[in-house]
């Protein structure tokens, strides 16, 4: 079964297969080629692109939100959303989908999944400082083209690129993975039915991570730029579904 790391990892490889397709069909084809290779990787996908509920449930508030996938990997359950954005990541997509998957996840009470659940949204595009920021505030994983995706960053497939350049510390990933953390760690329930959204790190803190994940993004560029046609061979691995 697939990881969460391996999954960022792919998704993070397939977002830079050229897609030229104009207006709306730029995004349908983005989507079919992750239906495609999950469908490849044989990974269990509860709701298809458009769908309106998650684990069975509607939301909280009744509201039809579309969520692209609720995906089983071995490590979490990820709720996904797929954007096929050209140029900057806007704000309002990834606000949207924040309040989307909370108000599903809200709606689950004590139906709440015992397995980590994990939310992973993006694709193309480039997001700024401000929405890392935003992202790593409410634990959601992006995958952008312009820096490798957190939860691939720090797993020991990963690592084992890094032949020549230092390799990430214990407390770095520590301290990055909890920019993708699960939803339950962010809305913590309570007793008595409420949520608690805990107190958030300093904006300094925030900081510090974004430019810990971009560090880290660039050393494995460096790294596999160090041998010719390596970024290139692993996006192939990954469309022909022959990297693990």
């Amino acid at each position: 079964m697939i990881t969460l790391p391996t999954l960022c990892r792919d998704l993070f490889l397939l977002a830079h297969i050229e897609n030229s397709e104009p207006g709306p069909h730029r995004g349908w084809k983005w989507e079919q080629m992750v239906a495609d290779y999950l469908a490849m990787r044989n990974v269990s996908v509860e709701a298809l692109p458009g769908g309106y509920t998650i684990f069975g449930h509607i939301s909280l508030s009744a509201l039809r939100h579309q969520i692209d996938g609720t995906i089983g990997c071995a490590d979490a359950i990820v709720v996904a959303e797929w954007k096929a954005f050209k140029g900057d990541m806007p704000k309002n997509d990834l606000l949207r989908f924040k309040a989307a998957s909370d108000d599903y996840f809200m709606a689950l009470g004590s139906a709440t999944p015992s397995r980590p659940v994990v939310r992973v949204f993006g694709g193309t595009g480039h997001a700024s400082d401000e929405i890392r920021a935003y992202a790593y505030l409410h634990g959601i994983a992006l995958i952008e083209r312009g820096r490798w995706p957190a939860p691939a960053l720090i797993t020991e497939n990963t690592i084992r690129l890094w032949r020549e350049s230092p390799k990430p510390t214990a407390s770095d990933r520590k301290h990055l993975s909890w920019t993708f953390r699960p939803v339950q760690s962010v809305l913590v329930a309570q007793d008595d039915g409420s949520f608690l959204f805990p107190k958030p790190p300093a904006p300094a803190m925030i900081k510090s991570l974004n430019l810990l994940h971009e560090y880290w993004s660039d050393q494995l560029w460096e790294e596999i730029d160090r041998e010719p046609g390596t970024f290139e061979n692993m996006i192939e691995h990954v469309q022909r579904g022959t990297w693990r």
